[in-house]
């Protein structure tokens, strides 16, 4: 299975499984994708998770890096004094 971009990213010994339930349909679609290139299940699908969430993460940071910077907030009396004039 190819590696993740993602391993320097700290590991929670708590977190390192995840199990989900399929329906027979999901598992014997999964399965043969997964036999047709001579991976297991599980690296099949962890492979494709950690595509989907690095292409997640670049879009987060695509879209942050692309908004405007918020402007300044105006100090209290100074929106009282333009409010006035």
């Amino acid at each position: 299975m190819p590696e993740s971009v993602r391993q320097d990213l700290p590991v929670d010994p708590a977190d390192d499984h995840i199990a989900f339930r399929t329906t027979a349909e999901q598992f014997l679609v999964i399965r043969t994708a997964a036999e047709l290139i001579g991976w297991t299940v599980t690296d099949y699908v962890l492979s494709a998770a950690l595509d989907r969430a690095e292409r997640d993460l670049y879009e987060h940071a695509a879209a942050q890096e692309a908004a405007p910077p918020a402007p300044d907030p105006i100090p209290p009396y100074t929106a009282f004094l333009m409010a006035l004039s």
